[in-house]
């Protein structure tokens, strides 16, 4: 197989849309990492689900002063809080307030709005393919 450098164009077409995330999300105040951990923790009350800082580093595969960074950055914009653990002392619940909840559905808006400029150059047939792609490479390696 000719080496197509598949590997450097995925991370290229990453590049391309963490920038045009984090331009979208500037708007709000916000990262294109803070606010996928955000919308990572609406969904996570959406399912009566609660999340761990340890969670969301297993989550996002990221270290935990990165965790500890952008959840401090949340919790001082009035985005999330810490509540304690009722069954370990030394882990904390990270909790979405009222003011993300009234911010999801923008943010959810504009995911999609970028995820829809990321392949304004494909047609449906393709971006169908390109996701069932996307999909089986990341199946075989979990």
């Amino acid at each position: 197989m000719p080496n197509k450098k598949i590997g450097f164009l995925i991370k290229q077409v990453y590049i391309l849309h963490e920038q045009q995330l984090n331009k979208r999300f500037s708007q709000f105040g916000l990262t294109a990492s803070q606010t996928f951990t955000l919308v990572h923790l609406l969904v996570a009350r959406e399912h009566d689900e609660q999340v761990t800082q340890k969670d969301l580093e297993k989550r996002f595969d990221i270290s935990n002063p990165t965790v500890t960074g952008i959840i401090n950055r949340l919790e001082a914009k009035g985005l999330v809080k810490r509540i304690p653990c009722k069954h370990d002392a030394r882990s904390k619940y990270i909790v979405v307030t009222d003011k993300a909840i009234e911010l999801d559905k923008e943010l959810r808006k504009a995911f999609e709005a970028a995820d829809q400029e990321l392949v304004t150059a494909l047609n449906e047939n393709e971006i169908n393919e390109l996701s069932q792609y996307l999909i089986k490479i990341l199946r075989n390696h979990s």
